[in-house]
This record gives structure tokens, sequence and C-alpha cells, in this order.
């Protein structure tokens, strides 16, 4: 049977819609039913110093808080780990792995901070902990980058390094692409990850795309519940699992996941919607971040095509980081621009020659004077 195991992170990304506060009994319920359909890693939630600890939310400020949440729950064969955003959390807030109800911790990091991450991967190994390494926006590296950035990570010698595909950008040729250079250079005993996002309705396709490369590697694919997180979402977890029960013979318990989906997830979909969307597309089709489409749709002063406009003037090294200042500049740049309306003019005056106006202002007036 090919080793391919399926990582949960409903608890961490799906926080995004609901800023982690799912409730201490939705943790529980949702961690339980997680281990009870034989989920092979679980991700529980942040770990980010930033944060003070609140049971009723999965992001805590150290390793700590999830040992106090979690005491008690068997976690039977799956593997637990948390996450780490590099540069919001210390080390000094992580206990010894041998102390802490987590087994391993996956660090998220950008390109530019890719050499003092892995150095702090290196510290959390030291205490004990399993390393996943995960390089954001991997569409942004050059096959010299990644290559590069492996070397780091052959040295540290993880348990695994995955492609993040944070903003949803990647289709079956450049998917490839990345996986046989990983493939091709990573040490034999490092597993590859996925972690997909579903801007182009991809995250599931492009899953079953990665389950059926032939290698001899170990596969981490990503889900959350019903696809729960960040913006479009991503892969669902009961996709995935029914997908490698009916073709790899795994045994993840449906059920579980369905039940907990309706019980749980469905719930706060009503209160916080997520998942494809017209904003979330035209942001992975211009590949830029998509709180800059979120920012220039609230404006409500513009059609779609004046937003691709704006977003086409995006310098290309500001694309994934979002810049409120910046983006408010090109949309004032692109508002005082000089547009031609003669025609639009002579054919509202064709359209109304001959016809008696009546012209309605806002305002008070309009409520005093209206006939009864």
């Amino acid at each position: 049977m090919k080793n391919i195991k399926l990582l949960d992170c409903t608890l961490r990304d799906g926080g995004f819609v609901n800023d982690w506060n799912f409730g201490y009994q939705n943790i529980i319920s949702i961690f339980n039913r997680l281990v009870k359909a034989n989920i092979d890693i679980i991700e529980p939630g942040f770990i980010d110093e930033r944060r003070r600890f609140n049971k009723n939310k999965s992001i805590n400020p150290d390793t700590k808080s999830f040992d106090t949440i979690f005491s008690g729950q068997n976690k039977k064969n799956s593997v637990v780990v948390g996450m780490i955003d590099f540069g919001t959390c210390g080390i000094e807030n992580i206990s010894l792995a041998e102390k802490s109800y987590l087994d391993g911790i996956r660090v998220i990091f950008k390109k530019k901070d890719e050499k003092e991450a892995i150095s702090f991967c290196s510290k959390l190994k030291e205490k004990g902990y399993t390393i996943f390494v995960q390089p954001v926006s991997i569409t942004t590296y050059t096959d010299r980058e990644m290559l590069d950035l492996i070397d780091m990570v052959n040295e540290l010698a993880s348990y695994a390094m995955s492609m993040v595909d944070t903003y949803g950008l990647l289709h079956k040729d450049r998917l490839s692409k990345y996986f046989y250079l990983m493939d091709t250079n990573l040490a034999p005993e490092i597993a590859i990850g996925y972690h997909s996002h579903n801007n182009f309705q991809l995250a599931y396709a492009n899953c079953i795309e990665i389950s059926a490369i032939k290698t001899n590697r170990e596969i981490i694919l990503d889900g959350t519940l019903f696809g729960i997180g960040k913006s479009a979402g991503n892969c669902g977890s009961e996709l995935l699992a029914m997908y490698l029960n009916e073709n790899l013979e795994k045994k993840y318990d449906i059920y579980e996941l369905s039940e907990c989906i309706q019980n749980t997830i469905l719930p706060i979909r009503e209160a916080c919607p997520w998942g494809y969307s017209l904003p979330y597309y035209i942001s992975a089709l211009n590949k830029t971040h998509p709180m800059y489409t979120k920012y220039l749709t609230n404006k409500n002063t513009l059609y779609i095509k004046s937003i691709n406009n704006i977003l086409e003037m995006l310098d290309e090294d500001k694309k994934l980081s979002f810049n409120k200042q910046y983006i408010e500049e090109l949309y004032l740049k692109y508002q005082t621009k000089y547009i031609d309306y003669k025609n639009t003019y002579k054919e509202l005056a064709q359209n109304l020659s001959g016809k008696n106006l009546l012209i309605l202002g806002p305002g008070r007036s309009i409520v005093r004077k209206r006939s009864v």
C-alpha cells in the first residue's frame, strides 16, 4: 500500500474564518471525532505568543496551553502537531516534547525568512519534536531557490517538507514540477506534504494528482472538514478520506467525519461562510493576495473590470503581501485617470430628448414630500 497520510487542520486553518473561536466543547468534539475517524495527523491549532490563553480558542501562546485544553483526551494512533508562523512564538514558549501533548510542530515561513526559520526548526528538533517545514507561497520560488531550501531541509533532517499553495495558484503542470523537484532532491526519509487552497476549485483534484504519482516516499495530504479555511478554503478531509479508502485501502471512518460536519462545522458556516467565490477567483487569476480584491470590492465603486485593472497595476514583488496603504494609493490613482464620457453623454441625451424629467436627490425631503 502506498504510504499516504491524511493530515486534518480544521482547528488551525479553519480558525481563519472565526478567529479560532470554536468554543471548548466544539474543539474537543472535533478533535475526538478526528481521532475516532483514524486521521493520521491532527493539527489542533496555532501556537502564537501574541495571544492570551483561552480554552475556547484553537490559537494559544504556548505548548502548555494545548496540554491544558487536551488533557485526558486519548489520541490513540493519531500524531498531534501544532503550527507556528515563524516570528510569532519564541522558543521559550515551547516545552520539551516529552512533557507536551503535542508530538510535532509545523513551522510556516516566508521565503525571506527561510534561513532564520530553519534555524528555529533546529531548536524545536532539539526539544524532541517531529518537525514539518512549511514554506508558504511555494509558487514564488524559482527552481534554484527551491533547491537551496531543500539543501537546508536535508541538513536539518526534518520529518517532512510541504508544498504550501497559499493562494491556490497551482495547476497540474506546476504542481508536478514542484513535486518532482522535491522528490528528486530531498533525502529519501523526508516526507513530502501538500497544503492546498481552493481559489481555482483544484484542491481536491490536485490532491488526487499527488496521490497518483509513483514514489517510494511518504506523502502527507492536508485537508479540513468541509474545506473550512482561509479565503477560498481547503480540500475537504472527508473527500480525501473517501478517495483514499476507495483507492488505497485506507480505513478512515467517513461517518465520524460526516457527523462532525453536520453537528459542528455547518453551523459555523452559516455565521462565517468560506469557499470558492468570485473575489477569490479574481485574486488567484491575478496571482495576488486575496485581501487586495476584498479591499477593492468593499469600496462598492468598482466593476470587476476595474478591479482587474487595478490588480494589474500591482508591482510584482508586492502582489502576495497585502499593503493597505499601497492598494489605496493605486485605487485613488485609478479613480483620477481621465475617462472620456462624450459618447455616453450623447447617448443619454438622445434617450431623454423630449421627455419630462423628475430629478430626485437623496435626503429627508423625499420622505416628507412622498405622495400618500
